[in-house]
């Protein structure tokens, strides 16, 4: 599913989740697609998500579904293509997408 961001210059995965475990899975999946992640801030203020997003332009972001209204305000006016969300246990838009994508594509 990230692999269609592959085709963005450089294209990439914004990670802000508290589980370092989560954060692990998305890192993978990211490098898995050819993209690159990096992690966003630990602090979830929307003043230092607004300028750490003005600075990365990721064309990925990756949130808990707890802040996703507000995070992905700022993330699509900062010209990001997708949020999705993964909460502790996985479950969330990203995971949800993911199986969508890969019944759609038949694999």
């Amino acid at each position: 599913m990230l692999a269609q961001f592959a085709d963005v210059p450089g294209a990439t995965v914004w990670v802000m989740l508290p589980s370092p475990a989560m954060r692990a899975v998305v890192h993978a999946a990211a490098r898995h697609a050819g993209l690159h992640a990096i992690d966003g801030p630990e602090v979830l203020r929307q003043e230092e998500v607004r300028d750490a997003l003005a600075q990365a332009s990721p064309a990925v972001v990756v949130c808990p579904p707890e802040v996703f209204g507000w995070v992905s305000k700022l993330a699509f006016l900062q010209g990001c293509r997708a949020v999705y969300t993964c909460g502790e246990d996985g479950a969330g838009t990203l995971l949800d997408r993911a199986a969508h994508f890969v019944t759609a594509a038949g694999t």
